[in-house]
């Protein structure tokens, strides 16, 4: 019956996100109803009509002036458990325990390499659930689709994936088909965005993906062994793997490469400044293979510097770009600041900054990660804290 379906489908629209009771019953205009649900013979409405009258669970109020006629059709509040029945569907409120449910299960697991972390992840979906909200890509309404994305989540970061392994190698050592992890990629890189507090690529964690993609600001020219192209952008720009891979070798005019940590606020905050176009700016967090591909093909000699936060994390990115980069890169902004009520450092951001320490390629950021692992905090480490630039040009802030 099409116009059930059509209905049950209204009224789990008007009723799903409700974790309580409703009081008043769901109301519908009935000759609306049977045109959303493409029901417009005559004939065709009359045998909707029938069906209804039958099914004798729904009122169907006729019109005050022409009696005749339906005006609403109107789900009693009894009648709502039977219709969950008929669609396999649940109440807004068995969907939230569920997913409550499903996230305590997650919480009393201990990730082997990161348990503070993923505890705090743990903690903020109680959180989000209890209101009932959303944290984006995990969705309390949604509670099997949850564990789903929990357990992915769980298994890509309980090890230490070797550098550049192939992303359906890592689908099948996890036990899935070749192809399952490139079609959770986007909500995979959400998750670890949620995990981690920070745009976080597959690359990230060690695996490598054939779709990332650059974004940048400024100029460029890719040769082929053609023909060059020159790209010129004043605002963000992207190019593809592809595109990177075919050029033989990227120029620019600009006097230096930055790449920026942050690409939702501060890299299009630097963007809107360069006045002078004299910077080519990219976004990196930990460098996709887009990034890695720009850095190999770029003139050695350009000058990089890095712009990241200053966390055990943001420092570890720009220990990748050094490991990988064939020019020296250079931090800029990144002096580490004390922070009243910091978040205080957990065990694996202790665990990075020694690594770090220990790691003769960041010998000149000792003084910096020092105080932080002194301090036992991560201090006032956000990019977005330092406001917008206040230069209009190279080097964007007054106190570089």
């Amino acid at each position: 019956m099409k116009w059930l379906a059509q209905l049950h489908q209204d009224w789990m629209a008007a009723r799903k996100r409700r974790v309580t009771s409703a009081v008043q019953p769901f109301r519908r205009d009935w000759e609306q109803l049977l045109e959303d649900a493409g029901i417009r013979s005559a004939e065709d409405q009359q045998t909707a009509l029938r069906e209804a009258q039958q099914l004798a669970k729904f009122q169907l109020i006729p019109r005050k002036r022409n009696p005749r006629f339906i005006d609403k059709i109107i789900v009693p509040l009894e009648s709502e458990a039977w219709l969950h029945e008929q669609f396999g569907t649940q109440p807004g409120a068995a969907a939230q325990q569920q997913a409550l449910e499903v996230v305590q299960t997650w919480s009393l697991k201990t990730h082997p390499l990161i348990p503070e972390t993923w505890t705090q992840l743990c903690h903020h979906l109680k959180t989000a659930f209890s209101i009932p909200r959303v944290l984006e890509p995990f969705r309390w309404l949604e509670p099997i689709r949850v564990n789903e994305l929990l357990t992915l989540l769980f298994q890509i970061t309980s090890r230490e994936w070797p550098t550049g392994t192939l992303i359906r190698d890592a689908s099948t050592h996890l036990g899935y088909d070749s192809k399952h992890l490139e079609s959770q990629q986007s909500f995979l890189e959400r998750a670890l965005e949620a995990l981690f507090g920070r745009e976080t690529p597959l690359e990230a964690v060690g695996i490598q993906t054939s779709n990332s993609t650059l974004h940048y600001c400024g100029p460029l020219v890719l040769h082929f062994e053609d023909h060059a192209k020159p790209l010129d952008l004043r605002f963000e720009s992207t190019l593809s793997v592809a595109e990177l891979e075919h050029a033989t070798h990227i120029t620019t005019t600009a006097q230096r490469l930055l790449t920026v940590e942050n690409r939702k606020t501060t890299f299009l905050q630097l963007a809107h400044a360069d006045a002078q176009r004299s910077t080519l700016i990219v976004a990196t967090s930990f460098p996709t293979q887009a990034v890695k591909l720009l850095l190999q093909k770029l003139p050695p000699a350009l000058p990089h510097y890095h712009f990241g936060d200053t966390d055990p994390s943001g420092w570890d990115i720009l220990r990748r770009l050094r490991e990988i980069s064939p020019a020296p890169v250079q931090p800029i902004h990144m002096a580490w600041r004390p922070a009243a009520q910091s978040t205080p450092l957990t065990q694996r951001g202790t665990q990075i900054i020694d690594r770090l320490l220990a790691d003769p390629r960041m010998a000149d950021c000792h003084a910096p990660l020092q105080a932080m692992r002194n301090s036992g905090t991560k201090g006032d480490f956000e990019q977005e804290s330092l406001g917008r630039p206040t230069l209009p040009e190279w080097p964007f802030y007054e106190f570089a």
